[in-house]
């Protein structure tokens, strides 16, 4: 074989949250590795990604963790609108449910962070190979043949770096499509006091495993809505046998107020995109590799990825320092690590949600979801990991609502 280009300690596949989260946890807990430390981005930020960019309080307690200030234009969102088959939830305002942001504004942000603490960013640099020989891993990339003692794949839901150690299997990619429409800040509904976000359900019925969002945004200093819908299993058919609507007819029919007409008849109206899901059945370490964010997979649920995206970038920290402090199970327990931490036992509670909600008996759950002001209460923060209640046992969370309710305790 040749001789690499270059040599690193650790390379990073992929330059957004999960991998520059990586990054700066590693350099917080290394700081001697500036300069041996490298990540690949196959864009140049600010890059275009096509997300929704909600960044629920988990990320935000990330954030603070790492002593990053968001510094982007962002829209808190206090208030929620759920649209069932049974009827309307209107969750109160109080807290902040959502901070919505413009991916290119805060992975660039994040980037900038991350060279700050030492990592190199080599941008417009596509992952082609990987091989492993030796305890030696051997990346091929648009820019040359590089090396270094271990990978971490943060290169999203396509990942090439799960391609490489994972078999390839799409039972658990989802698709979900979006758009961005100008509005009048004065007259939308989700700019109103407080900022709010609709989502709508009443597309499971047709056989839609997921949901439909409006989201308030900012683009270029004006108001729009970021409008948008996700199934869960794209590729199964509808509950009676049939096929399923097309994701753009079901998203107009969720909010036919919306200018939805001319989406998908104008080239670039609108941007379809994977989103791999978190399945507790797979393996996310392999040798010297190890996987982080989209391409370990994400929340099943609602496909919100932000969060866990950050969370794996730290238990991916850890596991790399301590490989290279001499630990030579490291990375081999940080398959495990994944699946038994809290971001682990959260995501496979999140896929049991799903296979509920979007399933043949959604009507008793969402039924029993709109029963109580405090289980929504209680059921929102540990979503959102507020105050890092996410992390508590289910016996802890269900004692918190019996005092609620028998008690009149508040639930916060």
């Amino acid at each position: 074989m040749s001789s690499p280009n270059r040599s690193f300690d650790v390379l990073i596949a992929g330059a957004g949250p999960a991998g520059l989260a990586s990054g700066l946890y590693l350099l917080r807990r290394r700081p001697d590795l500036a300069g041996r430390v490298v990540a690949f981005e196959r864009a140049r930020h600010p890059r275009f990604k096509t997300c929704a960019g909600g960044l629920i309080p988990k990320t935000m307690l990330a954030l603070d963790e790492l002593g990053l200030a968001l510094e982007v234009p962002a829209v808190e969102v206090r208030y929620g609108c759920a649209r069932t088959e049974l009827g309307d939830v209107n969750y109160p305002g109080g807290d902040v449910l959502c901070t919505i942001v413009r991916r290119d504004e805060f992975d660039a942000r994040l980037a900038r962070a991350a060279r700050a603490a030492g990592l190199e960013i080599i941008e417009e640099c596509r992952v082609r190979d990987i091989t492993q020989l030796g305890g030696v891993v051997r990346v091929l990339c648009d820019r040359g043949d590089f090396e270094a003692r271990l990978v971490i794949g943060a290169d999203g839901s396509g990942s090439r770096v799960r391609d490489a150690i994972v078999p390839r299997g799409k039972d658990t990619i989802g698709r979900a499509l979006m758009t961005d429409l100008p509005v009048d800040a004065a007259s939308a509904p989700e700019f109103a006091a407080g900022g709010r976000y609709r989502f709508d359900f009443t597309c499971v019925a047709a056989g839609i495993r997921g949901y439909a969002w409006s989201f308030p945004c900012m683009i270029g200093g004006r108001p729009h809505l970021n409008v948008g819908i996700y199934d869960q299993m794209p590729r199964e058919s509808a509950a009676d046998g049939g096929p399923k609507p097309h994701l753009l007819d079901a998203l107009r029919r969720s909010f036919p107020e919306l200018p939805l007409a001319d989406i998908g008849r104008r080239p670039g109206s609108y941007k379809s995109f994977p989103i791999r899901w978190f399945d507790a059945r797979d393996r996310f370490a392999a040798g010297n590799v190890i996987l982080a964010g989209d391409a370990a997979g994400v929340d099943p649920l609602m496909g919100e990825g932000i969060s866990s995206a950050f969370e794996h970038g730290k238990l991916a920290a850890e596991a790399v320092a301590r490989y290279l402090g001499g630990d030579a199970q490291a990375l081999d327990h940080y398959d495990a690590t994944l699946h038994r931490a809290a971001v682990g036992r959260k995501l496979s509670k999140l896929a049991f949600a799903a296979r509920r909600f979007y399933g043949p008996r959604r009507r008793i759950y969402f039924r029993l979801a709109m029963l109580s002001r405090s289980a929504q209460s209680i059921g929102v923060d540990w979503y959102n990991g507020a105050r890092h209640i996410d992390e508590l046992p289910v016996r802890a969370l269900v004692a918190r609502w019996a005092r609620a309710i028998l008690f009149g305790t508040p639930v916060r």
